[in-house]
């Protein structure tokens, strides 16, 4: 659910390109909403295997949407992706609306449906805790980030795995 459609095209594509064979040989259908009404009537017709929202969104914010949901999806994941990444925001998202993950934007595709795989393919979903511990490790990051400019940053080739290629032309003395 995001309220811009290049933002819901860009999931469906990194989506999309998840094999079967990573979900357990179930092919994945996604439904993309730009009105959160209009998603909270389908989830309460439908159930979902997970749930996904902006942050951020004019009628209603993404923790309200994932709250609401509650109600007709109460044991569904729940994953906020956005570019706002308020610590005190967050903390509120996962006790609101039992946020199991926040991605942020940009994501990175691989990185991005790692989570939706993991997320998926557990049998009980992430925990507050779980998820607490991740955002701390994401601030030991950012704190690294600001020592040491570039430290924390991993080049990927298309596929996502990781790009080595070192330039072997420099001087090492």
């Amino acid at each position: 659910m995001d309220d811009e459609t290049n933002v819901l095209n860009a999931l469906r594509r990194a989506l999309a390109s998840i094999p079967a064979s990573r979900l357990g040989g179930e092919e994945l259908l996604i439904e993309m909403f730009t009105d959160p009404r209009t998603a909270l009537e389908r989830c309460e017709a439908v159930p979902f295997s997970l749930l996904m929202s902006d942050y951020r969104m004019p009628e209603m914010s993404g923790v309200e949407f994932l709250a609401r949901s509650i109600a007709s999806q109460p044991n569904v994941p729940r994953v906020i992706v956005s570019g706002f990444a308020d610590r005190d925001a967050i903390i509120a998202a996962i006790n609101e609306a039992q946020l199991t993950r926040f991605i942020e934007k940009p994501w990175n595709d691989a990185e991005l449906k790692s989570a939706v795989v993991t997320i998926l393919t557990a049998s009980d979903g992430r925990s507050a805790s779980t998820f607490a511990s991740e955002a701390s490790a994401r601030h030991e990051m950012d704190r690294l980030e600001l020592e040491d400019p570039g430290i924390t940053e991993v080049k990927r080739n298309p596929d996502g795995s990781i790009n080595l290629d070192l330039d072997l032309d420099q001087d090492l003395d």
